[in-house]
């Protein structure tokens, strides 16, 4: 429809969607029977009690648009190491600077475990076990929603200051990050234009 809307007509936009949905189906179906296959190797590698690393077991897979000169269309290769900054990869610790006195917890949520870390159902905890923030299916909105507005410094357990840590969770996503924080009132801004440093520049809420 939105083709059609575009200037092509509604016959076209009919042929172009018949010819996608097929693909995308014919192409999830080899990507699911590769990691299928990929998961034998775990298994029979369990079973035979062999001892080694996802890395020894299994293969990273190219499907190619052309056949190599062995007449293959699929392509394997080592996996790669795990990036030791990403927290996906690995449980890694992440350091992040902000006034604490200043930000809040909702502003936390949003600007940088949701925006920029890609947590869709966080759940925080302070310390062992206290948790100050919790989303899902199960949860009730209420619970922690007077948190949301606590500065950092003031959250319960203690709360976030300088030399603190906290976990975030995912389930959903199957992630997991501790963060340490660390409180700072000014910093250089860096000009992305010219790379340039500019004026010390303290904490803006409303930035």
């Amino acid at each position: 429809a939105q083709l059609a809307k575009e200037g092509g007509c509604l016959y076209d936009a009919k042929g172009i969607a018949g010819n996608i949905i097929p693909a995308i189906a014919t192409t999830n179906a080899i990507v699911a029977g590769l990691q299928v296959l990929q998961s034998f190797h775990i298994l029979r590698a369990q079973l035979a009690k062999e001892e080694g690393t996802l890395k020894d077991m299994c293969r990273y897979i190219y499907c190619l648009r052309d056949k190599t000169r062995k007449g293959y269309l699929l392509q394997p290769t080592t996996l790669p190491e795990p990036n030791p900054n990403c927290f996906v990869c690995r449980n890694a610790t992440i350091s992040l600077s902000l006034n604490t006195k200043e930000w809040t917890l909702e502003m936390l949520l949003n600007r940088v475990i949701k925006k920029e870390l890609g947590f869709a159902q966080p759940s925080i905890m302070i310390g062992e076990d206290s948790i100050v923030y919790e989303e899902g299916e199960d949860i009730d909105p209420s619970e922690y929603s007077t948190n949301l507005s606590k500065r950092l410094v003031n959250l319960p357990a203690g709360g976030l200051g300088h030399g603190s840590s906290m976990r975030v969770e995912d389930f959903t996503q199957d992630l997991e990050v501790d963060v340490s924080v660390s409180h700072k009132d000014h910093w250089m801004i860096v000009e992305k234009e010219n790379g340039k440093k500019g004026e010390p520049k303290e904490d803006d809420r409303e930035e």
